[in-house]
């Protein structure tokens, strides 16, 4: 009976998931994106120009030239604000914004603001930064590691960086 009992919840906890899965569908009048329940009933009106799956169920918007992302359930993560978004490792986001990047958290905060020519999320959880001339590192959180000063930054065993200035090496340690 209690094997009974236990198919039963998971068979109705299953089919209550499944029945939460968004379907992508467009207006023919206004020709925007939306989502609908499987049952055809609309769960985000259509308002998006431009809806594009990407990993782990996210979802770029596209409003005007603006992008966002929403996540696997349609909520949004972040507001269609940025001219461009990438999904990259560990659910961070680079984002641009009148042609600089920055960094977005899977939770939607702006951890690192959209002022740099080049954003590099890379191993050890860390963000390469180059602000044109010069590179730093920031962890994941937004701390800054490095301040971007120096011609050049790479990694040596385990959790430590090499950073050059100039004729200038020294050896830095990543906070955990």
């Amino acid at each position: 009976m209690k094997f009974f009992v236990s198919l039963l919840l998971i068979l109705l906890v299953y089919s209550g998931a499944a029945a939460q899965d968004l379907v992508l569908w467009q207006d023919s009048k206004t020709e925007k994106y939306g989502f609908s329940d499987q049952e055809g009933n609309i769960v985000i009106a259509p308002q998006f120009d431009l809806l594009k799956p990407v990993q782990n169920g996210m979802w770029v918007t596209k409003v005007g030239k603006k992008y966002g992302l929403l996540n696997k359930k349609g909520q949004e993560v972040i507001a269609p604000k940025y001219d461009s978004v990438q999904i990259v490792a560990n659910s961070c986001v680079i984002v641009g914004l009148e042609k600089k990047l920055g960094v977005v958290n899977a939770k939607g905060k702006e951890v690192i603001a959209p002022a740099f020519t080049a954003v590099q999320i890379l191993q050890n959880n860390v963000i390469k930064v180059n602000n044109g001339t010069k590179l730093g590192c920031y962890a994941l959180d937004g701390k800054q590691i490095l301040a971007p000063e120096f011609d050049d930054i790479s990694f040596v065993e385990g959790s430590r960086i090499q950073a050059r200035k100039g004729s200038t090496t020294t050896t830095h340690t990543i906070p955990k």
